[in-house]
């Protein structure tokens, strides 16, 4: 019997900044993988009002607990 989707999808676990190397600021977006992996990812400045967008967040803070899939825009 294979998992279902749901429980494969890695959440995101939280959220900090980050410095690119352009001296802007990244969301840096931890996320948390069933097996108990993790992983950062980062979402720049310029994508950061569509993802919130998408998710339907007024704040950052909101995305944590959310499936990883709401990052991508």
């Amino acid at each position: 019997m294979q998992p279902d989707r749901e429980e494969m999808t890695a959440t995101i676990e939280s959220i900090g900044f980050a410095a690119t190397h352009d001296g802007e600021f990244a969301l840096a977006v931890v996320l948390r993988f069933p097996n108990g992996g993790t992983s950062q990812v980062q979402i720049l400045n310029e994508h950061l009002a569509p993802v919130m967008a998408k998710a339907n967040v007024s704040t950052a803070n909101e995305l944590v607990g959310m499936p990883w899939c709401v990052l991508n825009i």
